[in-house]
C-alpha cells in the first residue's frame, strides 16, 4: 500500500510538473491571481473602511484562492477539450492520481504568488512575520485546499468561461464571508455559520495567528486539519466528476 501510495505521488508530480510549464503565465492566471486580490484590497484599503494593517493575511489567503482556482480552469478544462487527460489515461495511472497532480500544479503557484504578495506587503505596512514556518505551513495546506477546489469546479465545467464563471461564483461570496475584510464576530450569525463552512475562513484564520504576536497553536492546528479534510474531499469528488465526464 506504502509503495502504491509512493508511486502515486511521483505520477502526480510529474503532473504538476508538466502542468506548471505549460500554463503558469497564462494571463487569466496572473489577471485573477494578482490583479483581482490586490484590486479588492486597495478598493477597501483607500475607502477607510479597514485598517490594511489587520487584512495582509486576508490578501494572502484572497491571492492563494483566485490564483489556484484560475490555473485549474485552464490546465484542467484545456486538457479536457484536447484530449490531453483520455491519453494519460492510456498509462497505469488512477482519476485521483491525475487530479492529485493537477492539485499540486496549483499548490505550487500559489506559494510563488503568495510569496511575490506577502513580502512586499509586509515591509511596505510594517506587518511583522511571527513565525515564518507556520505562515509556510498554513499557505501550503491553503495551496493545495483551494487547487483542489479549483479542480473540482474545472472537471465539472465544458470550457474556460464556464470554470471561471462557477469559480467565481463560490470565490466572491468566500472574500466577504470569510472574515477578509471584516472580522467574522462582527457579522450576523448567520453568516457566521455559513463562514464555518467555507474553507477560505480557516485559511485566514491560519495566517492571521501565524503572521501575528500571540500563538493560539491549538486553533491553528484545528485550522490546519480542516483544511487537509477540504482538500481531501474535494480531490475526492473532483475525482469522481472527471471520471464520469470522461467516460
Amino acid at each position: 500500500m506504502a509503495r502504491r501510495w509512493i508511486k502515486s505521488l511521483i505520477k502526480a508530480f510529474y503532473i504538476a510538473k508538466k502542468d506548471a510549464k505549460a500554463y503558469y503565465f497564462k494571463a487569466p492566471n496572473l489577471t485573477y491571481g494578482l490583479l483581482m486580490p490586490f484590486a479588492l484590497f486597495i478598493a477597501f484599503s483607500l475607502s477607510g473602511q479597514i485598517n490594511p494593517l489587520l487584512i495582509i493575511p486576508g490578501l494572502i489567503s484572497l491571492v492563494i484562492l483566485f490564483g489556484t482556482t484560475s490555473i485549474e480552469a485552464v490546465a484542467v478544462v484545456l486538457e479536457k477539450q484536447t484530449g490531453t487527460l483520455e491519453r494519460l489515461l492510456i498509462a497505469p495511472i488512477s482519476f485521483f492520481t491525475i487530479v492529485l497532480g493537477k492539485a499540486l500544479a496549483g499548490l505550487f503557484f500559489g506559494l510563488i504568488l503568495s510569496i511575490i504578495i506577502l513580502i512586499p506587503s509586509a515591509i511596505i505596512s510594517g506587518t511583522s512575520i511571527a513565525n515564518p514556518l507556520l505562515v509556510l505551513i498554513a499557505i501550503i495546506f491553503s495551496s493545495l485546499t483551494f487547487s483542489a477546489l479549483g479542480v473540482l469546479v474545472s472537471a465539472y465545467a465544458k470550457w474556460v468561461p464556464e470554470a471561471q464563471m462557477l469559480s467565481n461564483f463560490l470565490r466572491f461570496p468566500m472574500a466577504f464571508i470569510c472574515g477578509v475584510f471584516l472580522p467574522i464576530e462582527n457579522m450576523p450569525i448567520q453568516l457566521v455559520i455559513i463562514a464555518c463552512f467555507l474553507p477560505l475562513t480557516y485559511s485566514v484564520e491560519a495566517l492571521r495567528i501565524s503572521v501575528g504576536n500571540s500563538i493560539s497553536i491549538f486553533t491553528y492546528l484545528i485550522d490546519i486539519v480542516v483544511l487537509i479534510l477540504f482538500s481531501f474531499i474535494f480531490l475526492i469528488i473532483g475525482s469522481k466528476i472527471l471520471q464520469k465526464r470522461l467516460e
